[in-house]
């Protein structure tokens, strides 16, 4: 809260500041329309990297320390070898339960990309066991060629092969949302760079009135760079509360998003989104002083 209010402070000193530079022109609604746009690329960028970082690691989780039987079988022998297949898992050492995963939870899993209702009664589906393993682990190679002895149509799947390509891809994700994020930062440089030339172009009869009645390189410099930054800043946080707002609403006027449904920010990840604003207005600080002190050089 001390920061936001030093921060405020800095602008809202010294007005006379401000009402040196003209608060017209087509200039003032470029600027701040860049910054808006440019932070809501940014948020929307940095919210899905964050979701899909936040997303590998609940399956990550989820997969850690547990594997799965699939039993392909006739229906009249389906509940017999299913019976075999959790007796055997009863007596393998490093199984610390398996259960049979009904209906009910099959749905669950399948409704991200099957829907709510799919008749999944009406599809001949295997028995799927659901194995949750002790710290120690299973001897997967014994378990196969037990079961492929006494019941060939099993499949067992080790959940932790699954679990590394999903950290693999999930870590490239990320890394190229960082990098799409990084790239939208430097074009936002880049844009404000243009507008705030583009400004001071447009009021170049100001500065020189400034510099015949007497003023100093420093208060025009200041008062140029009071005035872009706010406009970064009010358009940079309007473009954020944008994004944020159709981040926050997605899952309430979408149905059936599947995967995305239980996804949402955690706090880190606001104050991440939150941070934009800022960024953006200490980008404007710099960019605006050095292309202020560029033409006021060019004046001389």
């Amino acid at each position: 809260m001390r920061f936001l209010l030093k921060f405020w402070m800095a602008f809202l000193n010294n007005p006379e500041h401000l009402q040196v530079v003209p608060n017209t022109g087509f200039t003032k609604w470029l600027t701040t329309f860049t910054a808006g746009a440019m932070s809501f690329l940014a948020v929307v960028g940095l919210a899905f990297s964050l979701i899909c970082s936040d997303l590998s690691n609940e399956w990550g989780e989820s997969l850690k320390n547990s594997s799965s039987l699939r039993l392909f079988a006739p229906t009249d022998l389906l509940e017999k070898q299913t019976s075999m297949a959790l007796a055997i898992l009863e007596q393998t050492r490093g199984v610390e339960s398996a259960r049979l995963v009904e209906i009910g939870a099959k749905k669950k899993l399948l409704e991200p990309w099957l829907g709510i209702d799919f008749p999944l009664e009406a599809i001949e589906m295997p028995a799927l066991i659901e194995i949750k393993e002790t710290e120690a682990g299973v001897d997967y190679e014994g378990l196969r060629l037990r079961l492929s002895a006494e019941l060939p149509s099993v499949r067992l799947d080790n959940h932790s092969e699954w679990r590394r390509s999903i950290e693999v891809v999930s870590k490239l994700v990320s890394q190229l949302g960082l990098v799409t994020v990084v790239l939208i930062i430097l074009s936002s440089i880049a844009m404000v760079t243009m507008a705030s030339n583009a400004a001071l172009s447009a009021n170049v009869k100001v500065l020189r009135v400034l510099r015949l009645v007497g003023a100093f390189d420093t208060f025009i410099v200041t008062a140029f760079v009071r005035r872009f930054t706010l406009r970064v800043f009010l358009g940079s946080l309007s473009g954020t509360v944008f994004a944020g707002l159709i981040l926050f609403f997605i899952p309430t006027f979408s149905e059936n998003l599947g995967i995305l449904d239980d996804v949402s920010l955690e706090i880190t990840d606001t104050i991440y989104i939150a941070s934009v604003p800022f960024l953006f207005a200490i980008i404007s600080i710099f960019v605006t002083r050095n292309a202020v002190k560029s033409s006021l050089k060019r004046l001389v």
